[in-house]
């Protein structure tokens, strides 16, 4: 057990020190996760072994995000490569499931709504406008990407600054992305897919990208430094 902690104490710190090669494990981790998905796609049990794939994603982001070995871009790296495989494998909208299974036991694992009633109450708030914003903006590409940049940069400047799990609680992909799927659901608009496929490989950019972004810019902004 010793060996062990020992063993998660020097990873914490290689994740701390050796920013490049933290973020190089990232991707890895990222591209395996990918190929999983994109391997389970092809197998009969898929949608049970989706629903495996993304508790375990789920519980490990509680777990490694809480001893500090996981940052919360760290794990918008993991799910933003499958979810926009999954938004482009269903080409005719008849199969959301698929989304859905891997989507939804992962947020249910991950969104930490216990934290506080406060928090709570502002993560209903912040999903309200945003979801609020893509319905405005859902028929503009351009206001679309402008939304989906926001939102990434916000992802990640509170990834970087705030306790592990708050952006998820504030901004959460998964959520957001259920939200749309349901008013898509509703008003038999597929434009709202549309959107989702532009609003994920936002997201993608901001995950390999925002990292350093916001890493070489610490030192020169005080108040992200705080």
């Amino acid at each position: 057990m010793e060996l062990i902690l020992d063993s998660l104490e020097s990873l914490i710190y290689i994740y701390e020190e050796v920013f490049w090669l933290k973020e190089c494990f990232a991707i890895l981790k990222s591209l395996i996760v990918f190929v999983l998905v994109w391997w389970i796609m092809r197998l009969q049990y898929r949608m049970t072994l989706l629903l495996y794939l993304g508790t375990f994603i789920g519980v490990a982001c509680i777990f490694f995000g809480d001893i500090g070995y996981w940052s919360d871009n760290d794990v918008l790296k993991l799910i933003a490569p499958a979810s926009l495989f999954l938004l482009a494998y269903n080409k005719k909208q008849d199969n959301d499931a698929i989304l859905f299974i891997f989507l939804i036991p992962y947020f249910i694992t991950s969104y930490e709504f216990y934290r506080s009633s406060h928090y709570v109450i502002m993560s209903i708030i912040s999903h309200a406008l945003v979801i609020s914003s893509i319905i405005v903006v859902k028929q503009n590409i351009y206001l679309s990407l402008f939304i989906s940049a926001v939102i990434g940069i916000l992802i990640n400047y509170i990834g970087a600054t705030s306790s592990p799990g708050t952006n998820d609680i504030l901004l959460n992909p998964a959520l957001i992305t259920l939200a749309v799927k349901g008013l898509e659901f509703y008003t038999k608009d597929n434009r709202y897919t549309d959107f989702l496929k532009s609003f994920w490989a936002t997201l993608l950019c901001f995950a390999y990208f925002g990292s350093w972004a916001f890493h070489y810019i610490k030192p020169g902004c005080p108040l992200y430094s705080h």
